[in-house]
């Protein structure tokens, strides 16, 4: 397995944590706890990224295969260098939208 280091160039605010308190290694990549990009084990022992980049159902599912764990995570790092502006953007309205309909009580 490669080494991991965090990207130099990531911005503090992406953060790699837990997508559930069961999980050991850290496997979401987030944004203000909205996570941009998953690391999902295969069975067969290896790993695969899930980049999010859009939402909804119509919004295409982006897997992309990584040789090992680390490796994956560091593609990932790179791929979200390269989203980085638009990957803001989406999390910001995401945000806005829980403080103004989830957090303010209404039912959907």
């Amino acid at each position: 397995m490669t080494d991991y280091h965090r990207h130099p160039d990531l911005a503090d605010d992406f953060i790699w944590q837990r997508r559930s308190q069961y999980e050991q290694p850290d496997t979401a990549l987030t944004l203000h706890n909205v996570v941009v990009v998953q690391m999902l084990d295969r069975i067969d022992g290896g790993w695969v990224a899930r980049l999010h980049l859009e939402d909804g159902i119509e919004a295409p599912l982006i897997l992309r295969q990584c040789t090992d764990f680390n490796s994956g995570r560091h593609g990932a790092e790179r791929w979200v260098l390269r989203h980085e502006a638009e990957l803001r953007a989406n999390v910001a309205r995401k945000v806005a939208w829980m403080r103004r309909e989830v957090a303010q009580g209404k039912r959907l």
